[in-house]
């Protein structure tokens, strides 16, 4: 999973976590452990008939890079390990005719964002590319958010199709984009893979998605077992994913019997906006006790905002983000947050596209990746005690 967390001070909850998980090999020793049928189970749960070079990898304890050059048979790599990842390769259905030479680049793959302020895209593009570098593949990054007079927030389809002329493979998108109609005749033929996007795209084409309903029920288990039960959520604004986020916290306090005091404080996926909702929300007359956010960026606006109203932070308020960016894992802000997998659905999403590159036509699929949770020191603490009330005291 994705984590730039240090191991010392962050404990990791896994809900798809089984016992006998591995450690990362660096692919030297030889030494390996294998996870096979958990891997194999996994792939059978998800819909997948073909597995990624990042399940190879995991099946055995070794690093992406570490497998992929077993698979080309580099000279440094044990043969042992070459055998045995190879045995892994075809036991989990790589796609090894596809397999390409290191110095072989037979296209390109553009990545397609709303921003390049978020950090969790780059945790995505790093997994993109090693999994396209096994096809010969390689990925550019390109924002198409435009602000144009007449609209608010636009796609810049020219670049899109500036990107179709110029003979990209296809497309993947981080998030939903602004416009999407305008988008998807941009794209025209070109294949494209969703990740990380909204419910409403499911069927239009290939998706790979957060499982958001796990992911803000693992924060809301964790804060209501902290004690927590005034319990809010900065979000809902700016995008689909982010309306159907909120909706998975407002079900998770539900099933908590909580769903009177699920308040949700309008908020899109930026620090400023984070920060100023979170103003309001604690100068308002009912200051909750804790406080989730639709992702690390808002969470670091909330805490901006927490210490410029004098709050405490874990001891007056636990604050959680969602995304488990390098922002959340940082020694100022150590701040509790949901990992999203993105290896894996950075491996997914580029195994599908190439799937599609390479001419498969079925119907659209759509796979749910369950999340973990990364608890640190902002979410640390139980709900603040009750002020004790003085008693007046008349004095004749």
């Amino acid at each position: 999973m994705s984590s730039d967390a240090s191991a010392s001070s962050d404990e990791t909850i896994d809900h798809a976590s089984e016992p006998d998980a591995v450690s990362p090999d660096d692919g030297t020793s030889g030494q390996m452990v294998e996870n096979l049928d958990s891997t194999a189970e996994e792939l059978a749960d998800s819909g997948q008939q073909r597995g990624t070079l990042r399940d190879v990898a995991d099946s055995l304890g070794i690093s992406s890079t570490v497998a992929l050059r077993a698979l080309r048979g580099a000279e440094e790599v044990k043969p042992q390990m070459v055998t045995r990842v190879h045995e892994t390769a075809e036991r989990l259905h790589f796609p090894l005719e596809e397999l390409s030479e290191e110095e072989d680049h037979r296209g390109v793959v553009a990545v397609l964002v709303n921003t390049m302020r978020n950090t969790w895209i780059s945790d995505l593009v790093r997994a993109i590319r090693i999994e396209l570098s096994a096809t010969g593949r390689t990925a550019v990054v390109v924002p198409t958010r435009r602000r144009m007079p007449e609209y608010p927030v636009a796609a810049d389809t020219d670049a899109i199709e500036s990107l179709v002329q110029l003979g990209v493979d296809g497309f993947l998108m981080i998030s939903d984009l602004a416009d999407m109609d305008s988008v998807l005749t941009a794209i025209a033929d070109r294949p494209l893979v969703g990740i990380g996007c909204s419910k409403e795209f499911v069927g239009r084409f290939d998706t790979v998605r957060i499982d958001d309903e796990v992911g803000q029920g693992l924060l809301v288990d964790h804060l209501v077992g902290l004690g927590h039960r005034e319990i809010a959520h900065i979000g809902g604004v700016g995008a689909a994913v982010a309306r159907e986020r909120a909706d998975a916290f407002r079900a998770a306090m539900e099933r908590h019997g909580l769903g009177e005091h699920a308040r949700v404080d309008p908020g899109d996926f930026t620090e400023q906006v984070g920060q100023t909702a979170g103003s309001m929300l604690l100068r308002g007359s009912k200051v909750p006790t804790a406080v989730t956010c639709a992702n690390d960026v808002t969470a670091v606006g909330l805490l901006s905002a927490a210490r410029e109203a004098g709050i405490s932070v874990p001891e007056e308020l636990a604050v959680a983000g969602y995304g488990n960016t390098s922002l959340a894992s940082s020694g100022i802000s150590q701040t509790t947050s949901v990992d999203p997998n993105s290896d894996r659905l950075g491996a997914l999403a580029a195994q599908f596209l190439v799937e599609r590159v390479s001419g498969l036509d079925t119907p659209a699929r759509d796979v749910a990746v369950a999340p973990s949770i990364v608890v640190r020191r902002s979410s640390s603490a139980g709900p603040r005690p009750e002020s004790t009330k003085r008693k007046r005291i008349s004095v004749d």
